[in-house]
């Protein structure tokens, strides 16, 4: 198994791409993506925490990546609002926006702050547009406020995770609705 993890660690490490995050493919029209990254890093990361040796540079360059990509982000949100508010004002306005918070961003967050990394603005835009999340990007939200000992919100956010929880008494089974909520 040592072996494995040991391979497995190098193989990623050797696909981080030029720009520290990692994608499908590497070499010429490199790409790093939002969600690879993610889980690379959160691996990675797990993986040290469990005596693996992992290089010091090859995490911090992936968890820099995860925070240019959540400050570019984080830049959209502000636009959304900033549009959202001034609906008048559009007119020859190029920047690049988004109105809601969405699951990757829930997923960067929760990586992140395994970091103490993530940017506490963007806790608050996943708090706001929880309702438009899905249930396990909602349970990433929680774990943040969760580190970041925002009890309040976090246990708002649990409340609305059990909205989902369909209970089987008589099969004794549960598990949570992933669609229609």
């Amino acid at each position: 198994l040592a072996r494995i993890v040991a391979t497995g660690v190098t193989d990623l490490t050797n696909m981080q791409l030029s720009d520290g995050g990692w994608g499908w493919f590497s070499g010429f029209g490199e790409h790093s993506t939002a969600h690879l990254t993610s889980q690379v890093v959160h691996g990675l990361t797990v993986a040290q925490r469990n005596n693996v040796p992992i290089l010091a540079d090859v995490l911090q360059r992936g968890v820099q990546w995860l925070k240019t990509h959540q400050s570019q982000e984080l830049s959209k949100l502000i636009e959304g609002d900033w549009r959202r508010e001034h609906p008048d004002r559009l007119k020859n306005r190029r920047k690049s926006y988004k109105m809601k918070a969405t699951n990757m961003d829930a997923f960067v967050a929760f990586v992140l702050t395994e970091h103490d990394g993530n940017e506490p603005r963007m806790t608050d835009y996943l708090y706001r547009d929880r309702g438009g999340i899905s249930v396990y990007a909602k349970a990433l939200t929680g774990l943040v406020l969760h580190f970041q000992k925002d009890v309040e919100r976090r246990n708002m956010v649990l409340r609305n995770i059990e909205q989902s929880l369909v209970q089987d008494d008589e099969n004794q089974t549960a598990y949570l609705r992933t669609t229609g909520n």
